[in-house]
C-alpha cells in the first residue's frame, strides 16, 4: 500500500498542534507497513522535519488578500494550496501511489483532474468553532471562506475523516454521499514524559491567541475563573503560554498571573503544571492541547467541549459554569493523591488510545476499502 500524504504545514516535534499530530500520523502509518511519502507546504513554522520521516517540503505563495482576490476565494475557497507547487507535485505523484491523504481543508484542492483516490481530513467545522460577525469585521470574510471551504471539501470528496464521533456522526447525516470514517488525531510517547505533580500550586493554559475560541477562553479563564480559585488557593499560580497573545481581546494581567509567550517546547511548560485549565466555550473536534496533557499524566479541568473526541479513563473533569471549573481545579490543587490518581489513569488512556499505531489504524482500514473502491 504506498500512500501520499498532503499537508499544511511541515510535520515537527514542536511547532503547531497539527505538525505535532502529523509526525505520529506518519509513524503509525509506517509501523503498520503502509509504504508513506509526504508533502508539506513550508508555511507558518520554521524547521525541518524528524529525519526519520518522508517528507518532501514544497514552498509556497503567500496568501494575498483584499477585495480583488474575492471572486476567486469564493469561486475555490481556501484554494491557494491547490493551484501552486503544492498541487503541481501531487498530480505529478498521484499516479504512483493507490491513496492521496489530504490533511485538513487547507489542501483540500490539491487533488483536482487526479484520478487517484483520495480523503479529507476535516480537524474541526469552522461554524462550530467561529461566529461570523457583523460583514464589516475581519473575522466575517475568515469565517465564511472557511465554512464555505469546508462545504466544498466535504461536496466534492467520497472519503472523509474527521478527529471525532460528534463531528463524523454529524457529516454521516450532512454528507450522505460518503464514507465517513472517525480517526483520532494522535502524537507520539516518545515526545512526552510524565510530570512529576510536585512544588507549589500552577495553573495553566497553553495556546494560540489569534485563534477566537482559545482567546475566549484564556479571557474567561483569568477574568472569571481565575478570582475564584485563587481566592480559594491564594499561593497559586496561573501560567499562560502561547503565540500571537496579544489577540486576546483586553488584558490577561491579574494577581498571580505569568504570561509567558510562545515557548520553545509546550511538552516542557505542560510538565512544570500542577493541571491544565481549558474553559473552553465554543469548539469543535480533538484539543491538542488537551492530548498533550493526557500524554503528561497532568490533570486536566475542562468544558464537554474542551474534552471533545478524548475518551480518558475518567481523568478528565468536567464543568460547565465558572463555579463548577473552579471548583474542580480547587480540589485537584488541594488533593495531591486526587491529582495524581487522575494524572496516570489519563496517561494510561493516552498510551492505550492516542499513540501512532491506534490511531492510524482506521486509516488503514479505509485505504484499504478506498483501493478496492477503484
Amino acid at each position: 500500500m504506498k500512500v501520499l500524504v498532503v499537508l499544511p504545514a511541515p510535520p515537527l516535534a514542536e511547532g503547531g498542534a497539527p505538525g505535532r499530530c502529523a509526525v505520529a500520523l506518519l509513524r503509525g502509518l509506517a509501523a503498520h507497513g503502509v509504504e508513506v511519502r509526504a508533502l508539506a507546504a513550508r508555511q507558518y513554522y520554521d524547521g525541518e522535519p524528524p529525519s526519520d520521516l518522508p517528507v518532501e517540503l514544497v514552498d509556497v505563495e503567500p496568501a494575498r488578500r483584499g477585495w480583488s482576490t474575492l471572486p476567486e476565494r469564493l469561486r475555490r475557497p481556501r484554494g491557494r494550496l491547490g493551484r501552486g507547487a503544492l498541487a503541481r507535485r501531487v498530480r505529478e505523484l498521484a499516479a504512483e501511489v493507490d491513496v492521496i491523504h489530504l490533511d485538513e481543508t487547507e489542501t483540500a484542492w490539491c487533488d483536482e483532474a487526479v484520478q487517484t483516490p483520495s480523503l479529507v481530513h476535516i480537524h474541526y467545522r469552522m461554524r462550530r468553532d467561529r461566529r461570523f460577525g457583523v460583514p464589516w469585521v475581519p473575522e466575517f470574510p475568515f469565517v465564511l471562506e472557511g465554512a464555505l471551504a469546508e462545504q466544498a471539501a466535504i461536496r466534492r470528496h467520497r472519503f472523509l475523516v474527521c478527529s471525532s464521533s460528534l463531528i463524523a456522526d454529524a457529516l454521516k447525516t450532512e454528507a450522505r454521499h460518503a464514507d465517513v470514517v472517525h480517526a483520532p488525531l494522535g502524537l507520539d510517547q516518545r515526545y512526552y514524559e510524565p510530570a512529576p505533580l510536585e512544588g507549589p500550586p500552577v495553573v495553566g493554559i497553553i495556546g494560540t491567541g489569534s485563534w477566537r475560541p482559545t482567546a475566549e477562553a484564556m479571557r474567561r479563564l483569568v477574568t472569571r475563573v481565575w478570582p475564584r480559585i485563587r481566592e480559594r488557593v491564594p499561593d497559586a499560580r496561573l501560567r499562560i503560554a502561547g503565540r500571537a497573545l496579544d489577540g486576546v481581546p483586553g488584558s490577561l494581567d491579574a494577581p498571580g498571573v505569568e504570561i509567558l509567550g510562545e515557548v520553545p517546547s509546550s511538552a516542557a511548560f505542560l510538565r512544570d503544571l500542577s493541571l491544565l485549565l481549558f474553559p473552553l466555550e465554543r469548539g469543535s473536534g480533538m484539543k491538542v492541547k488537551v492530548l498533550e496533557a493526557l500524554a503528561t499524566g497532568l490533570p486536566i479541568v475542562t468544558t464537554r467541549a474542551g474534552a471533545e473526541g478524548i475518551e480518558a479513563n475518567g481523568s478528565i473533569v468536567l464543568g460547565q459554569d465558572d463555579a463548577e471549573l473552579a471548583g474542580a481545579a480547587v480540589r485537584l490543587l488541594r488533593d495531591a493523591d486526587e491529582s495524581k490518581k487522575r494524572g496516570l489513569q489519563g496517561r494510561e488512556a493516552f498510551l492505550r488510545r492516542y499513540t501512532p499505531e491506534p490511531t492510524t489504524k482506521p486509516l488503514v482500514a479505509l485505504y484499504e476499502r478506498m483501493v478496492a473502491s477503484r
